[in-house]
């Protein structure tokens, strides 16, 4: 007399039935009974905590480090100071350049120009044109006191002089004007547009060193927790080395890497679901609101990094700590589906199932929805209610 046995499991909605021979020699098959429900597909990942906005925050200049306003933890404002270094160095400089500023303004404002070969002085206006003036009073200082007769005679009577003789007093006039009031030369004369020059000089200078006095400051760039404190007074601080690290708490993430396969099905806003390493009993909603577009390597796997935001973030969550997530890539409801081991799908994409049919099993070609972890959506090809093969 023959035996059997029958087991019954419930997996969802489907009811899947494994039939058994004692006197078989291989596994009986199991069957399931197409449904109607929900299908969910989703895809997983780990991943670390971290602030959705984080800054890292250095010194632009090296030195001591003077003081340090906060601590690991504490809430700050924008715009309050969190480290400085040593700054007598950096207000000198700022004295000096201020103080080289106000001197070539006022040479500007004064208009002067310096005559080195005649020590004559121009006037506003000229200083203003670029040109020099010559008074008529230094003029005759350096010419014939008289248009005199024994001057001209004195001329005719040697002829063997070169002609740039009778020339000198014309040189000493136009020309010599011309070169100092342009040439900027050793013993000529400073135009107006060298004098502003100096002065825009001067500004950049006090521009520079204003800058390097505010970089012996570490200000918050953003309200936020200070996260990281790397250094203390006393301390030799770098410059563009990070020593003071600040996030936004009220805003944080998880960021997880993702398989190639998986990315390929996450989008910006889908639903998902996170769990912390420190309590796995508890799950937390959130979504997702970045995907990277360049891939990271590591043995031979590519995987691509995915941000997940908490919809209320936890009060007692901390940046770095680890967790898992799980996004809802695709979902359906009130549709037909069975177990996905049902499902056979060829190299061509076609998709069969083997349906217990009038005592036999019968192969039969189906469409597919969505495809789940556990169950597949049958858009076409079966009925609730038939069964179909699971394995065997």
């Amino acid at each position: 007399m023959a035996t059997g046995a029958i087991g019954v499991a419930v997996i969802g909605a489907v009811t899947a039935v494994a039939v058994g021979t004692g006197g078989g020699s291989g596994a009986a098959p199991a069957y399931a009974t197409v449904a109607e429900g929900a299908v969910t597909a989703t895809a997983g990942a780990a991943g670390n905590v971290r602030s959705t906005d984080s800054r890292d925050l250095a010194f632009s200049t090296s030195g001591t480090v003077t003081k340090v306003y906060v601590k690991v933890g504490a809430k700050v404002r924008a715009g309050a100071r969190l480290a400085r270094v040593d700054q007598t160095r950096a207000l000198e400089d700022v004295a000096a350049a201020r103080a080289a500023l106000a001197a070539a303004e006022a040479a500007e404002s004064a208009g002067t120009t310096v005559t080195g070969a005649t020590g004559a002085t121009g006037s506003n206006a000229a200083a203003a044109t670029g040109r020099a003036t010559i008074s008529p009073a230094a003029y005759r200082t350096t010419t014939s006191p008289s248009p005199t007769p024994s001057a001209r005679p004195s001329t005719t009577r040697r002829p063997s002089t070169p002609p740039s003789t009778p020339r000198q007093t014309p040189t000493s006039r136009a020309p010599a004007s011309s070169r100092s009031s342009g040439g900027g030369t050793s013993g000529g004369t400073t135009s107006a547009a060298q004098l502003e020059a100096r002065v825009v000089q001067a500004k950049n200078t006090l521009t520079q060193a204003e800058r390097t006095l505010a970089g012996t400051v570490i200000t918050a760039p953003i309200d936020g927790t200070v996260l990281a404190v790397n250094g203390r007074a006393g301390d030799t601080a770098s410059a563009s080395s990070t020593f003071i690290t600040i996030g936004d708490l009220d805003e944080l993430q998880l960021q997880a890497t993702f398989s190639q396969n998986d990315v390929a099905r996450i989008r910006i806003g889908q639903e998902a679901e996170i769990t912390l390493s420190t309590d796995s009993t508890k799950t937390y909603a959130g979504s997702v609101t970045h995907v990277d577009t360049n891939a990271t390597t590591s043995d031979q796997l590519v995987k691509y990094g995915v941000m997940i935001a908490f919809d209320d973030v936890p009060s007692t969550v901390l940046i770095g700590q680890s967790g898992t997530v799980s996004v809802t890539t695709a979902s359906a409801t009130d549709v037909l589906y069975v177990p996905s081991p049902a499902v056979r799908t060829a190299a061509n994409g076609t998709s069969t199932v083997r349906v217990r049919q009038g005592g036999r099993t019968v192969t039969r070609t189906v469409e597919v929805g969505v495809r789940g972890d556990a169950y597949v959506e049958i858009t076409s090809g079966l009925a609730k209610g038939e069964r179909v093969v699971t394995s065997g």
